[in-house]
């Protein structure tokens, strides 16, 4: 880790309401949280920093969750990825496991279990 102990969660999401309540969320559970808006942001950050886990929308402008599952994985292989949608579906969620993710939840998000997921994956 970079000089402190802090987890690194990286949050990509283009909705601004719902990056910033999962940035104030769990800064406010001890973390340090990074965001970006779509994945060529998230791509540009993950390929210089290292992150202990990175939460991700499926539905955004240009590339989508899905999309960039696999880069992130071939960038950071040990990452754990949590896939987060509006719109789910059981083949949404096959195609998030196969390209990469850890956990996939459905919004709107319970966010104490989100914390629980995040919780179990990085400590």
């Amino acid at each position: 880790m970079m000089g402190n102990d802090k987890k690194r969660i990286l949050v990509i999401e283009d909705d601004e309401e719902m990056r910033s309540l999962l940035k104030d969320f769990f800064e406010e559970d001890g973390f340090e949280i990074d965001s970006v808006s779509n994945g060529s942001e998230a791509f540009r950050k993950i390929a210089r920093e290292p992150f202990d886990l990175i939460i991700t929308d499926i539905r955004m402008p240009g590339l989508t969750g899905l999309d960039i599952l696999p880069g992130i994985k071939k960038l950071q292989p040990e990452v754990s990825i949590i896939v987060i949608t509006a719109f789910g579906s059981e083949e949404v969620s096959r195609k998030a496991f196969d390209r990469g993710a850890t956990a996939y939840l459905e919004k709107p998000i319970l966010f104490n279990k989100l914390r629980t997921l995040v919780h179990e994956m990085v400590f």
